[in-house]
């Protein structure tokens, strides 16, 4: 997938997740937010990255850095517990529902696998 297009679906992603919805638990505060994290894990899985090469990637990647915000990159260990507390089930439902491109094509019917092979 091109640079431009993985853009076009991170843009997108901001109508499947509400602000607030991890619950706050004891601890310091989270250096990323919910929708970065989401973010960066749909990125992840678009360009075939594992979490533990995320560093390397977004490293050689500096544009992607820049459009999460990021000013430090993650650690495979964050990413995985982050994902784990993401509201995963409520994004599948808003995903699967319906998928509209951002120039209005037709309706799309998407199926979100969580698991990796």
């Amino acid at each position: 997938m091109e640079k431009k297009e993985i853009i076009k679906v991170l843009d997108n992603l901001d109508k499947f997740i509400v602000k607030g919805t991890v619950k706050k638990g004891r601890g310091r505060n989270k250096e990323y937010d919910e929708i970065t994290i989401l973010k960066m894990l749909v990125l992840l899985t678009l360009a075939k990255i594992s979490y533990r090469g995320a560093k390397g990637f977004l490293e050689g990647n500096g544009e992607y850095i820049e459009y999460l915000g990021l000013k430090t990159i993650p650690s495979f260990q964050t990413l995985s517990r982050r994902a784990r507390q993401l509201p995963l089930h409520e994004i599948v439902q808003k995903a699967t529902t319906l998928f509209t491109d951002a120039e209005g094509l037709e309706r799309k019917e998407v199926a979100v696998d969580s698991f990796r092979e």
